[in-house]
């Protein structure tokens, strides 16, 4: 029941971007128990106002009251005061599972042990749906958009907030979810919940919200009670008068000639399919999600591999690659516009040019005269609203970003176009322009094939309307057939089941892409390796060797740990050899013969002190002034070897033999050191997926943002990876000490690529978010095996070489091809 308690007020609020004010003295409230719909054009501000609100943003001017407390533009204080939000691009990390962004997403006093969190989680996910396709366990990466936004939504409802925001819900749900998501709004709402819901679905919010503001070019137009606006008024509110809602005319050219044959065409998802687009002709593709309509779209932009006969204007086109497909005419333009639509750190003019930069180019180079023209025409035609053209696009509102995909794409002059979701995330205004676009597009030759979720869209756009089930064209409605009506009823007398279940991945690529993949790969290797020398060479398996080996892979394992921290937040640090060699050339000036105890704890506090500032540094330099980790710590690589050549010009300074041989101690033929780097690595790896510090990590390298939206503080996590990064080299250097035994300023230097390499071989991302420290230490032992193994076969030093490249080049090959096969599109 909604009473008068204000759960959420906003006061006056001004936000100011370069070159625009997105907010202009807002003031905004919520009841308890109420839902309050907030309404407006792409860019009117509505986003940009529940930022404010939920800490993400900090305004120039106003406040923000959260059940009463006045908040300080903080996300953590703001999710403690108990808003949870669900934005429009779902705030996930795609490397972590479900169940571990479920965890993080929700307060910490209502987190369960992590060891429980995959259970947890389920039964979460089971609140949602008891026949919920997701699995708590499946990696977000995996997971189809629809998927992503019902963890988002369900991660919002876990949180039992006091204040829910939802900004466009329902853009990639079924019709059933939507009825699910609004029986979970009356259930919060009835038990107190204040709740904000921003839609460009005016039916949606008339159907579901009590009061609604429209706001307009980022000023309030006023509160109304939502029962008392009729649909056209609220649009009328929305656009500042009265728009023409109706749809283009219709091209009604049945004479025109084929442009599109598709004849047998199937592919996963799909079969079968025999369709002729016509010139000028725009053609839906209608029929519940799964059924295989976007599969089949997909396969002719050549996203996906498919079999068949598909002619374009009578030339048979090739569809292995999306660049063959481009070559044979036919473009695409994607419904999940944030991942495959835009780059979002190139300006509006290189996003635009890019798609057809032939236009621009001579003999390979970029005329910016004439990108610049084109971009400014694209710009002024499709109304695109942005401050220059070279403005981010990722700065632009989401119908602002969809028209300019679209000009980008029409600009290449296609034969066929194809639409995924046109008018998806994007007001009801720019909808009008870009339904007159494709018509137009149509009339000037392109055949144009759309999927669209909304039945009312592709009646009101398409002149003829295709229904999918189960992979295959069941029904063709033509001409006055084409109706809402006739499309909803087609669509649910031939199924009313959607296809769940998981997506047709072959089960070696789904292993590959999981964390065991890495290790027993490496473990198989390591061992086929070993047998191999030792059947050669009966000396390999001796004593003497395996010891001098194990010593060997504990030194570059365990720098490799620190490789490994830094990587999962997605850093690398190439400063880590010279750390180790200014370790042993220090040491030498304090381990010597006779030097008293004192001196030597003098050695271990400045050792100590050393690789904190190193790490201290490398931090400053990535972090506060924003340099990339491979410059930064490349620079101080030469810093580090400077000072050690300083030092030590040449070799010199004996390590005392009493050091030397403690740090060489053996339990029978095992060194202690390796010993200790194993027992290392199990913790470390333990502390990494059961603990919150190793979820945390992972989160940061996975999506930073994401990770900052779930009360994660990147910068300190930055800081605490290139601190322990340093201080594990310092400690890779003590066994290293005992192999060298004198203050040699070379002799860490091959360890920075051994670090990385045994990293990647171990499995980890070179992006962040994955990574293995148990893989890390079967990397190095792998790594030390090739540059042993080498001498007992009695084969050539370039070997070496051969096999470690190989290894990587193997390693990271396999990585990337397992993530793209198990990546939900």
């Amino acid at each position: 029941m909604k009473d008068h308690t204000m759960l959420l007020q906003i006061d006056g609020v001004t936000k100011i971007f370069p070159g625009v004010r997105a907010l202009d003295n807002v003031t905004f409230s919520v009841l308890a128990g109420e839902v309050h719909g907030l309404v407006g054009e792409n860019g009117a501000g509505k986003s940009t106002l529940m930022a404010v609100a939920s800490g993400a943003l900090v305004p120039e001017m106003g406040r923000v009251v959260i059940d009463g407390v006045e908040t300080r533009g903080d996300t953590d204080e703001a999710r403690r005061l108990g808003l949870a939000i669900v934005r429009q691009e779902p705030a996930l990390m795609p490397d972590l599972s479900v169940a571990e962004n479920l965890y993080l997403g929700v307060p910490a006093g209502q987190r369960p042990s992590l060891m429980n969190v995959g259970i947890w989680a389920q039964g979460l996910l089971e609140r949602w749906s008891k026949d919920v396709a997701i699995d708590a366990s499946e990696r977000v990466v995996s997971l189809n958009p629809e998927q992503r936004f019902i963890v988002e939504i369900v991660k919002a409802l876990a949180a039992e907030p006091k204040v829910l925001v939802l900004d466009e819900p329902t853009e990639h749900l079924l019709a059933e979810d939507v009825e699910r998501l609004f029986e979970r709004i009356r259930q919060v709402t009835a038990s107190g919940c204040a709740v904000v819901y921003i839609s460009h679905r005016i039916r949606e919010v008339q159907k579901i919200a009590d009061r609604l503001t429209v706001l307009r070019d980022g000023q309030g137009q006023g509160t109304y009670d939502a029962a008392g606006l009729s649909e056209q008024q609220i649009v009328e509110l929305i656009v500042g008068g009265a728009l023409d809602r109706d749809f283009p005319a219709k091209a009604g050219n049945d004479h025109a000639g084929v442009i599109l044959d598709v004849q047998a065409l199937r592919g996963a998802g799909f079969s079968d399919i025999m369709i002729q687009l016509r010139q000028g002709e725009i053609v839906g593709l209608a029929g519940i999600d799964g059924n295989g309509q976007r599969e089949f779209m997909r396969a002719l932009a050549g996203q996906t591999r498919s079999r068949g006969n598909v002619t374009v204007g009578g030339v048979v086109a090739r569809l292995h690659h999306s660049q063959a497909a481009a070559a044979s005419g036919i473009r695409y333009i994607p419904g999940d516009r944030h991942r495959e639509g835009i780059f979002g750190d190139l300006s509006v003019r290189e996003n635009f040019s890019i798609r057809s930069l032939q236009f621009d180019s001579l003999n390979g180079w970029v005329r910016q005269r004439s990108e610049a023209k084109r971009a400014r025409d694209a710009v002024a035609r499709f109304a695109v609203k942005t401050p220059s053209i070279d403005t981010p696009v990722r700065s632009l509102s989401g119908g602002n970003q969809q028209k300019l995909v679209l000009a980008s794409v029409l600009a290449s002059r296609p034969k066929v176009l194809l639409v995924d979701e046109p008018t998806q995330g994007v007001d009801i205004g720019a909808r009008m322009e870009i339904y007159k676009v494709l018509r137009e597009a149509a009339a000037a030759g392109t055949a144009v094939l759309v999927v669209s979720s909304d039945a009312h869209e592709v009646a009101g756009l398409c002149d003829r309307v295709l229904i999918f089930s189960r992979g295959q064209v069941v029904k063709e409605l033509n001409d006055g057939d084409v109706s809402e009506n006739n499309i909803t009823a087609a669509v649910l007398t031939v199924t009313t089941e959607r296809e769940r279940g998981a997506a047709r991945i072959a089960g070696f690529w789904k292993w590959a892409a999981g964390d065991w993949a890495p290790l027993v790969m490496l473990a198989v290797a390591v061992c086929a390796l070993g047998l191999y020398a030792a059947h050669v060479n009966d000396a390999y398996f001796s004593a003497r060797n395996l010891s001098g080996m194990l010593a060997l892979v504990a030194t570059l394992a365990i720098v490799a740990y620190g490789q490994q921290v830094l990587m999962l937040v997605g850093g690398i640090d190439l400063s880590v050899g010279p750390l180790m060699g200014l370790v042993v050339v220090i040491q030498s000036f304090f381990l010597n013969d006779g030097a008293p105890s004192s001196h030597q704890i003098a050695g271990w506090a400045i050792v100590l002190v050393v690789a904190f500032a190193v790490g201290l540094v490398n931090w400053v330099l990535v972090g506060p002034f924003r340099l990339h980790p491979m410059v930064a710590t490349l620079a101080t690589y030469m810093a580090l070897q400077a000072v050690s050549l300083l030092l030590r010009p040449v070799p010199g300074g004996l390590i005392a033999d009493s050091v030397t041989e403690t740090i060489s101690a053996q339990i029978g033929a095992v060194p202690v050191v390796a010993i200790a780097a194993v027992a290392i690595a199990l913790v470390l790896e333990y502390a990494l997926f059961k603990t919150r510090s190793g979820l945390t990590f992972r989160g940061v390298g996975s999506r930073a943002e994401a990770a900052r939206m779930a009360g994660v503080r990147p910068q300190l996590t930055s800081l605490a990876a290139y601190l322990g990064c340093s201080l594990l080299a310092a400690v890779a250097a003590v066994p290293m000490m005992a192999q060298v035994g004198s203050g040699d300023p070379s002799a860490g230097i091959s360890y920075t690529l051994g670090s990385i390499a045994a990293v990647v071989i171990g499995g980890a991302s070179l992006f962040g978010g994955r990574g293995s420290f148990v893989g890390a230490l079967l990397g190095a032992l792998l790594i030390i095996q090739v540059n042993v193994v080498n001498s007992f076969l009695d084969i050539g030093d370039s070997w070496q070489s051969y096999l470690l490249g190989g290894m990587i080049l193997a390693s990271v090959a396999l990585y990337s091809r397992s993530r793209e096969m198990v990546v939900a599109k």
